[in-house]
């Protein structure tokens, strides 16, 4: 495999982004209509039931928040995208674990994000020779099991939507309907995110990252987004309701 095999694997599904659809838009115009659908509803492509309460998502519930703890308003964001913590998981994320989990999120910049050069794949690939884990990755693994090693119901879903909730600029959703779309696997899917947002083409310019900052352009309520947030939307929204699928559905209703 080659070493951008799997970040091209979102760079295709982007450039194609208009295959199949009975439009005469672009890449980039489905791009924003479909994230202005999501954010807004004002979009003619899509009038089902919009906009999506995962809107508020990366909203802060609260004045006070901190990037370095995991709060209850945190877990009920989970909830704005269709998932829930298990009651356990939850409650001890919030009261035993919570200064475990604040020294691995010191660990893990707020202000960077994904794209930037600065970001280097060993915040997730854990190092071989002394085999301490990667920041991400101890995260990861600290809410995915309870204290004593064993599975509580914290799937690759939600807790990728719990670490995008604390560090939105690093960690992609790994939401099952983005995941079959692109063709990714669960294992790979940071790795692949990280290699598309640092794609470049021969010209040196990065379209996966370039393709996700004109859609956020387009569309002002975006704007706080984040680009791993944007594409989320883009790709969740093209997969679920292509124009062609969704007249289709309507017709046939």
């Amino acid at each position: 495999m080659s070493s951008d095999q799997l970040g091209r694997k979102v760079s295709d599904y982007l450039s194609r982004l208009h295959m199949g659809e009975r439009t005469e838009l672009g890449p980039a115009e489905l791009a924003a209509g479909y994230l202005r659908t999501y954010l807004t509803g004002e979009d003619p492509l899509l009038t089902d039931v919009w906009p999506a309460v995962g809107r508020h998502f990366n909203e802060q519930l609260e004045s006070n928040t901190d990037p370095l703890v995991i709060s209850a308003s945190d877990v009920v964001a989970v909830s704005f995208l269709s998932v829930n913590l298990p009651a356990k998981a939850a409650w001890t994320i919030l009261t035993d674990l919570r200064a475990q989990l604040t020294k691995t999120l010191v660990k893990i910049p707020d202000d960077l994000f994904i794209e930037d050069p600065r970001c280097n794949y060993e915040l997730y690939a854990t190092e071989e020779a002394s085999g301490e884990l990667a920041p991400l990755q101890e995260l990861w693994d600290l809410l995915r099991r309870d204290p004593q090693g064993r599975k509580w119901g914290m799937g690759a879903t939600t807790t990728s939507k719990l670490m995008a909730r604390k560090r939105p600029g690093l960690m992609p959703v790994q939401d099952s309907v983005v995941v079959n779309a692109l063709g990714a696997e669960d294992s790979t899917y940071w790795l692949m995110w990280w290699q598309a947002m640092h794609l470049t083409d021969d010209s040196g310019s990065a379209f996966v990252a370039n393709f996700a900052r004109a859609a956020r352009e387009a569309v002002p309520a975006a704007a706080n987004l984040s680009l791993l947030r944007v594409l989320d939307i883009v790709i969740w929204m093209h997969a679920s309701y292509q124009v062609g699928r969704y007249e289709a559905r309507v017709q046939d209703n």
